[in-house]
């Protein structure tokens, strides 16, 4: 088989999978500023909680109006603000707040898998839980690509103070910033996830933010760079993951976050040993 039906052949000829690429592109740009930022804060567990808070929202959305994008949308997106909210509340040094998080992370889970089944059937717990990344028509596109244009845009106009921020928030205090630049990023960061639900589902929505992130991190760059980065990576692996999916006969989201695992072993591996070598020849 040549590499034109390898790689350009099945987005040549099939318009899901050019819609489907158009938004993993789309969230790419969005994930790699987002996901930059949030390794560089530490805040990994927090996005994989947040991602998971926007199920119980999503699901009573469903239980309104059925599997609608614009109520699943809005639900996970008033639940999501709901859970960033009370965890910065509720939740008060390292220990406190890790076991806080992981509490909300469970209660929240759960209630959203209970929802849905209810009402529901296992096609619709399914498609919640992984996305259907193949099945994203055009108006959920449309609303990916505005989230993703709004996020990028913001990140932009703020990118100064919300890096500062990254690396030592004392600093803005110390200067007398009074700005809530944290609850801003939390706010994007949820407004992410609600994007990347209809196609990565709760429970894989945080891998392509993080993964390509944490791979672009492993190369010691700048923030500025490690976003770029972490953007080219997220979309090689929608590449690869759609491409493995479509010829494997696969599920398209776990693919591409597994794409994305993959690169950022081979980031870790690489980065290793050419540390280990320079320090050699040192």
């Amino acid at each position: 088989m040549s590499a034109h039906a390898l790689v350009v052949e099945p987005f040549e000829t099939l318009a899901f999978m050019r819609s489907a690429l158009v938004a993993c592109l789309a969230l790419a740009l969005m994930n790699g500023a987002v996901g930059t930022l949030l390794v560089l804060r530490r805040m990994s567990l927090d996005g994989d909680v947040l991602g998971h808070a926007v199920m119980p929202g999503a699901a009573v959305g469903f239980l309104y109006a059925g599997p609608s994008p614009k109520w699943l949308s809005l639900g996970g997106l008033a639940s999501g603000l709901a859970v960033a909210a009370l965890a910065g509340m509720t939740t008060h040094g390292r220990a406190r707040r890790d076991a806080g998080l992981v509490a909300f992370y469970l209660v929240a889970l759960s209630l959203g898998v209970v929802l849905v089944a209810w009402r529901g059937s296992n096609v619709d717990v399914m498609s919640v839980l992984f996305g259907t990344v193949l099945a994203i028509d055009q108006r959920a596109l449309l609303q990916i690509a505005v989230v993703s244009s709004v996020i990028v845009l913001v990140i932009a106009t703020l990118y100064r103070p919300l890096a500062v921020s990254a690396f030592d928030p004392a600093f803005l205090r110390a200067v007398g910033t009074r700005a809530p630049y944290g609850a801003v990023f939390q706010a994007l960061v949820v407004l992410a996830l609600v994007a990347s639900f209809r196609a990565f589902g709760t429970l894989l929505a945080v891998g392509p933010m993080l993964l390509p992130a944490a791979a672009a991190r492993c190369w010691g760059l700048g923030v500025a760079a490690s976003m770029a980065l972490a953007t080219g990576f997220g979309l090689a692996a929608s590449i690869v993951g759609l491409l493995v999916s479509y010829h494997g006969n696969l599920p398209s989201g776990p693919a591409i976050v597994l794409a994305a695992g993959l690169l950022f072993g081979i980031s870790l591996a690489a980065t290793g040993s050419w540390r280990r070598l320079t320090a050699m020849i040192g």
